[in-house]
């Protein structure tokens, strides 16, 4: 099998074997395109994180059953460079599977802030699964979880901002997403680096197989989506091209095969914002796990002095 179609036979046996979990009918509920509601005034600041391993703080927007934000810290090796906040995919089942992203940024001198995306792995609600409550045809629900999590990501990027070194976000996939759109937030980031990040999320509902799957669960409901302009006004506020960046650097990355989040979506903010974009020859799960050419050049793209001074480490 040419290798183009190998890497897009991964992405449709990955989606083929979510539909193979059974999902309740939702229906759809609509919403009026309002601006996302996440980059008003933050509350006051939490104590940041400690060295090393779990920290919790409370949400900036808690929800019921999720009102706790949960990072995982991850220290540098070598010359200390700063901090960078990393999010991970959409329905991560555990979190050793980004074992090796940790490792290549702390190797490359970052301390690394991992946090748990609301409605995922120990902050789902009882009886779901890693990330179900996250994404749905309920457009207001999946405003409120994509709201809470980039609150929650300006909350760590203002930490982060106050520590030795520069300070920035890397998202992968949904995560990829939420990075953008908190690259764009009153705080200044050094970097913001994205991915394969689902950019147009109509047309992932549209044209995927994951995305319509959700739309016929409205139809079975008895409350199907609206006709394909509609539903794209109501997804609107999830683009991040409608805001202007606000990360002194951005790097949007994906995959020529990407069959999940498509990659035209996230080559559109990069021209619309003249950031760094780069096209890999993979799929959309084989880029996040297995692309060693994306990795070695977000490791230039977040260090690109390697020669740099150290900065100092931080007084704990």
């Amino acid at each position: 099998m040419p290798l183009p179609r190998l890497h897009r036979a991964v992405d449709v046996l990955a989606m083929w074997s979510e539909d193979l979990k059974r999902l309740a009918p939702a229906p759809f509920v609509g919403a009026d395109g309002a601006p996302l509601d996440c980059f008003g005034p933050l509350p006051a600041l939490p104590p940041p994180p400690g060295p090393s391993g779990a920290w919790r703080a409370p949400s900036p927007r808690p929800t019921p059953g999720d009102a706790e934000m949960h990072v995982e810290a991850t220290p540098p090796r070598g010359r200390p460079r700063g901090t960078l906040v990393l999010v991970p995919p959409w329905k991560l089942p555990r979190l050793s599977l980004l074992s090796g992203w940790r490792a290549l940024l702390a190797g490359a001198g970052w301390e690394v802030w991992t946090l748990i995306p609301p409605r995922h792995l120990h902050r789902a609600a009882p009886g779901s699964r890693s990330g179900e409550g996250f994404v749905s045809p309920d457009v207001p629900a999946l405003r409120a979880a994509f709201e809470q999590l980039v609150l929650e990501l300006r909350v760590l990027a203002a930490l982060a901002r106050e520590r030795p070194g520069e300070a920035g976000v890397i998202g992968l996939s949904l995560g990829g997403l939420a990075a953008l759109l908190a690259a764009t937030a009153p705080e200044r980031l050094d970097l913001a680096a994205a991915i394969g990040p689902p950019a147009e999320l109509a047309a992932v509902f549209a044209r995927t197989r994951i995305g319509r799957r959700y739309l016929r669960l409205a139809t079975r409901a008895g409350a199907p989506p609206p006709p394909p302009a509609a539903l794209e006004a109501m997804l609107a506020p999830f683009r991040p091209e409608a805001r202007r960046p606000t990360a002194r650097r951005v790097l949007v990355a994906v995959g020529a095969e990407d069959r999940i989040a498509l990659p035209e979506g996230a080559l559109a903010v990069a021209r619309a914002w003249g950031a760094e974009a780069r096209t890999y020859p993979r799929g959309h799960l084989t880029l996040l796990f297995a692309c060693g050419a994306v990795r070695r050049d977000l490791v230039r793209f977040a260090s690109p002095e390697r020669d740099a001074p150290a900065v100092a480490p931080a007084a704990r």
